[in-house]
Parts: C-alpha cells; structure tokens; sequence
C-alpha cells in the first residue's frame, strides 16, 4: 500500500492526539513530522522525553497515521565547524527518537538559505563528511537518515546525489527523500520532453534508495521566481515518477509538502490518484 501524506506542521502546533486525528480526517495515512513545529510542549530537539515520544507514538497508532519522515533538517555542509558539530549531533539525537517512535526515516537537507556555486563547492566536502558520520549512527541503531537536494543547496545535481550515496558509512541506512520541485527549472516548465528526462537522471541515480516523494507544483515566472500552486495547477509533470514509482518503488509515501490550506481536499485526491498506477 502507497501511503499518502504531508509536512504535519502546515496543520498548525497540537498536542499528539489533535495532530493525528486531524491529519486522518484530512485524509491522510503518512505525515512528515517536525517535532519542535508540530507538537505542542516540544520547543526544540535537546529536551524531548521518553514520555512525550511515547505519547506520539501511541497517537499516530491510534489513527493508523504512518510517521514515514521524522524531520530534523539541520545545515549539514556549514562552514563553521562548531556549527556543524552542533548539526550532526542533532540529528544523531534524532535518530534514537526515529528508533523510539518507529518513525521510518530522519530526514534532512544539506543546508539552510542559498548558497552560491562558490559556496556549494566549498561546503561539499563537509556535508559527505557529515552524511558519513551520520549514516554510521544510523546503521549503529538501525534506522534509517534520508537526505534531500534542493536545487540552491550543495546537493543539487544527480551527480552529485551518487557521491553521496557512494560514500556514505553506510548506504542500506541512508535513502533519499526526491523532492522534484525543489529541482525545478526554468526549462523544466517550458519542455515537458526535457522534464521527463530531467526527472529521469535523477532517478536513475536514485533506484533503490528512495526512501519518500515530496509531492507539490509550482511554475516559474518571469522574474526566475518559483510560485508554489495546488497539485495539478502548475507545470510540474508527475508521469515519469508514477511510472518510477509503480515500477520501482510502489511502497514509498507521498508527502504534500508545503501544504496549501484551501486547495487540501483537491490535493488528497490528486494524491490518491497518483496512487492509482502505483
């Protein structure tokens, strides 16, 4: 069974119960959580207690709704070394709470903000480092740290997402969270035969390590801008990821992400749709 879902926190801060019994009425089966942003009483990653993992847990069994990504997205690739530390070690903390919760992934992306290429090059080499001493936490407990590449961040081709699986601690820990719209171009909206192939390279890179698909739209405007849209209403092509997806990977949620409040009830059907050919 595909489930679907979305980021929990665009549903607003509440208590473990009111969360889950809100998304299940939504619609929704999976939810992508950000502890600090959706639960109330939880205010950062440091102070979270076996108790209120524990009342989470119970909350989302209760309402069959799957905790597919545990978010903790943490700058990975950032220059100033205790910085840095201070990241890892956040989402090291994390991965023991994936393990308490039976969430199925940590994830995170590899920066905050934008960088520039020169930028990107110089953090490359301290998000591998960090993915490596993350994915050897997550192989030591046995869960599982997702990465995801924005198209402004140091992870930002396929290219580059192979080295990072090349050289990961360990690559049956590490998965891939592929979040298409984070990828998209100017070119991407005016050629749909370049689309298909854009989407394309990077799943081939991606294969058996996708761990979830972000599932939003968007189009590009004149000024280079991205305007995010509900599902359908843009130029984003989902036709090579379902085909991936039914293929490849029929078990990976769907996750709306970024949800937007007006268009939900359209955009849960939209996703059930795409789980039609899955």
């Amino acid at each position: 069974m595909t489930r679907i879902g979305c980021r929990a926190h665009d549903y607003g801060k509440l208590p473990a119960a009111a969360l889950a019994a809100t998304l299940r009425a939504k619609g929704y089966n999976a939810a992508q959580l950000a502890m600090p942003r959706a639960i109330a009483g939880i205010e950062d990653f440091s102070h979270i207690t076996d108790k209120q993992l524990a009342e989470i847990r119970t909350a989302f069994a209760a309402q069959d709704v799957e905790i597919s990504v545990l978010s903790c997205y943490q700058d990975l690739s950032a220059p100033d070394a205790d910085t840095r530390r201070t990241a890892v070690d956040t989402v090291k903390r994390t991965l023991g709470c994936a393990k308490l919760l039976g969430a199925k992934m940590v994830g995170s992306e590899t920066a905050w903000g934008a960088c520039t290429d020169e930028e990107k090059a110089v953090r490359r080499p301290l998000m591998l480092d960090s993915i490596a001493r993350i994915t050897e936490e997550a192989a030591r407990l046995n869960v599982v740290f997702a990465v995801e590449s924005v198209d402004i961040h140091p992870l930002c081709t396929p290219e580059l997402l192979r080295t990072v699986l090349d050289t990961a601690a360990d690559i049956q820990h590490c998965k891939v969270i592929f979040d298409p719209v984070n990828l998209f171009c100017a070119k991407d909206g005016q050629d749909k035969a370049y689309q298909t192939a854009h989407w394309s390279r990077w799943l081939e890179v991606i294969g058996s390590q996708l761990g979830a698909v972000h599932v939003k739209d968007c189009r590009i405007e004149a000024d280079g801008s991205k305007t995010l849209l509900p599902l359908g209403a843009g130029d984003m092509d989902y036709s090579a990821i379902r085909a991936f997806l039914a293929n490849r990977a029929p078990a990976a949620p769907l996750l709306r992400d970024e949800v937007i409040l007006p268009a939900d009830t359209a955009d849960v059907r939209y996703l059930r749709r795409m789980t039609d050919t899955v």
